[in-house]
């Protein structure tokens, strides 16, 4: 991880920004496919979910956007 920030909004809403450096594009998928078939850390999320109402409640009512994005650096 590169690093984790927010922002406070004045609405009161917090935007959160994650960034997070993988040597390519493959090395990323193949992260995120483990990471998905960790039975334990896909426990972990489903109790986080049900401590906040559910996935479902969550997406909804309490994320307003979430974005994965590749970005790429401006120096060489």
């Amino acid at each position: 991880m590169i690093g984790r920030w927010m922002l406070s909004r004045e609405d009161g809403d917090v935007d959160v920004f994650a960034i997070w450096e993988y040597d390519n594009k493959e090395a990323y998928q193949e992260i995120e496919a483990s990471i998905r078939r960790d039975a334990e850390h896909v426990a972990r999320i489903k109790s986080w979910y049900d401590c906040y109402g559910g996935r479902d409640h969550v997406v909804t009512n309490l994320f307003k956007e979430v974005r994965d994005e590749e970005i790429e650096s401006t120096l060489v």
